[in-house]
């Protein structure tokens, strides 16, 4: 599970409860200092949903980690895109650096 998926998961389980009436979007603003338009933005995707915000609102409703993370998440990671990439960009770049150091 990656930083995203938490952040998805966090604006999903918001939105629900916003859907099924336990929050508005204007009490949760001000909840945690923000604007109306600015928490609708984040929520429909608009913005982005910042670590601090993200912050703020599991602390303010009383939300862990956990709380966005189902068991399959836990079972089936998902792979950062690019992952395979970027561990071959790094041997490259050792092997140009070791190749520079040894003229």
């Amino acid at each position: 599970m990656l930083m995203q998926d938490l952040l998805d998961a966090l604006k999903s389980q918001l939105n629900g409860r916003i859907r099924n009436g336990e929050l508005t979007e204007r009490n949760l603003a001000k909840r945690i200092g923000l604007s109306q338009a600015h928490m609708h933005n984040v929520l429909k995707g608009t913005r982005i949903l910042t670590a601090e915000v993200a912050d703020l609102l599991m602390l303010e409703l009383h939300l862990s980690v956990g709380d966005l993370v189902s068991t399959e998440d836990l079972r089936h990671p998902r792979k950062p895109p690019g992952s395979d990439s970027g561990a071959k960009r790094i041997q490259e770049w050792r092997l140009e650096k070791r190749d520079a150091t040894s003229r």
